[in-house]
């Protein structure tokens, strides 16, 4: 069985969303939420405790590294791996920094998405999770 039990997906784009939730859906035993909105987000991962948090970087409201800083500042240990369409050094450099478990260029394709969720309900299937 998964050690990883539930996803909540963070992305203001409602496409990017709707790829990302089918491609960790198609995973199996995986429960996945999704949502648009950053401060919602931060609610949702207080509240609901996702053992994993994919958070897009370039949003409105609030950015992803605005809510990786404030997880991070309340003493929150969810792994979240940040996944954008920047491949920037500096943005990679900055999620890194800010405590981030990994940084994904976001894909572009739903077959793409599929296999990025792969790798990553693999590799975190097969560690220990923190528990929060």
């Amino acid at each position: 069985m998964s050690k990883l039990a539930s996803v909540l997906i963070v992305d203001d784009n409602p496409r990017c969303l709707e790829f990302m939730t089918l491609a960790f859906s198609a995973q199996g035993g995986v429960q996945v939420a999704g949502e648009t909105k950053p401060l919602t987000a931060l609610d949702r991962i207080r509240a609901e405790k996702p053992d994993l948090v994919v958070l897009d970087v370039k949003m409105p409201e609030l950015d992803g590294f605005g809510v990786l800083s404030l997880l991070r500042s309340e003493g929150n240990p969810v792994p979240v791996v940040m996944c954008s369409g920047s491949a920037l050094q500096k943005d990679i450099d900055r999620a890194y920094a800010g405590g981030c478990s990994g940084y994904l260029e976001k894909p572009t394709t739903l077959e793409d998405y599929r296999t990025m969720a792969g790798a990553i309900v693999d590799y975190w299937s097969r560690g220990e999770l923190p528990r929060h």
